[in-house]
């Protein structure tokens, strides 16, 4: 009967041929390896003179010849050493030998389990990119209306500035509210204020450049940046926009729906709150002027 006395390490490698021995030169265990080599099953004669072999006073290392059987009673030789002492008992290992044959064949085993491996590990990364990718636009993306949240904008906002100052390029800011948008939400509820704040933003973004970042800012305010824009282009570009936004046609909406425009230019010496807030004073005067406007 087994008794388990090897350590599981030793027990499952399929390398080494391992065997505790009791004092009396009897096998209280085996490695896997070394089972299989006796044919799965067979039981390991014990060895009245393994005692002597071994010696009681034998160091680590020293090699000792031992000469067992299978469970068909044919003879296995194997050249063991002495490596551990479990209080009386004995430890011994042995390297299992294979033919050429069975080497390659576990080489090429080897060399298959690496290949799947491989291709498993490639198959996680780009599903741990794609999952990160998923993660990222979440992490940047308004998710009614599908454009950049203001935390986004942000960051774009700050490398822009920052660009537009090394290089002297100018830099532009539309910000653009839509005119009496509580109304709609009271009248019509707030689905279709969510419908009619996702259809502005679209039309934001599909009029704006590839370069250009279009974000909600917050509620009905929209922001659009637009790199190397100085203002006078600037406000012909939000001109486009605020007549996009009359053309606008939305399911279940009998009445248009208008919005106003505030544009401001950057400058090198402001910072990003300021950037934004001559843009919305801009927007106030658009508002404060009849609203459905554009001013600079």
């Amino acid at each position: 009967m087994r008794n388990e006395l090897l350590p599981p390490y030793l027990r499952k490698c399929r390398y080494i041929a391992a065997l505790a021995v009791a004092p009396d030169g009897s096998v209280l265990d085996c490695s896997d390896a070394l089972r299989d080599m006796l044919k799965k099953g067979g039981e390991l004669a014990d060895q009245p003179g393994l005692l002597e072999k071994i010696g009681r006073e034998a160091s680590l290392g020293t090699d000792i010849g031992i000469l067992l059987q299978d469970s068909e009673g044919s003879p296995i030789s194997m050249d063991f050493q002495l490596e551990a002492l479990d209080g009386e008992n004995r430890i011994l290992l042995a390297p299992v030998r294979t033919t050429h044959e069975e080497t390659l064949a576990k080489l090429s085993s080897l060399n298959q389990e690496m290949g799947n491996l491989a291709l498993e590990l490639t198959r996680k990364n780009r599903e741990l990119e794609e999952a990160n990718a998923v993660i990222t636009r979440l992490m940047n993306t308004d998710p009614l209306t599908g454009v950049s949240n203001r935390r986004h904008f942000e960051e774009i906002a700050e490398k822009a500035m920052a660009f537009s100052r090394r290089q002297s390029l100018p830099l532009s800011l539309i910000m653009a509210d839509l005119d009496h948008f509580k109304e709609f939400n009271d009248r019509c509820g707030h689905a279709m204020g969510d419908e009619i704040l996702a259809a502005f933003a679209r039309m934001l973004f599909r009029s704006c450049r590839f370069e250009d970042t279009v974000a909600r800012y917050g509620g009905e305010e929209f922001l659009a940046l637009l790199p190397g824009t100085p203002l006078v282009p600037a406000r012909a570009i939000a001109e486009r926009l605020r007549e996009n936004t009359e053309k606008l046609s939305i399911a279940g909406l009998d009445e248009g729906i208008r919005a106003s425009f505030g544009v401001t230019e950057f400058l090198a010496d402001e910072t990003l709150e300021e950037f934004v807030a001559r843009a919305d004073q801009a927007l106030y005067r658009a508002k404060s002027r009849g609203r459905n406007r554009v001013e600079g």
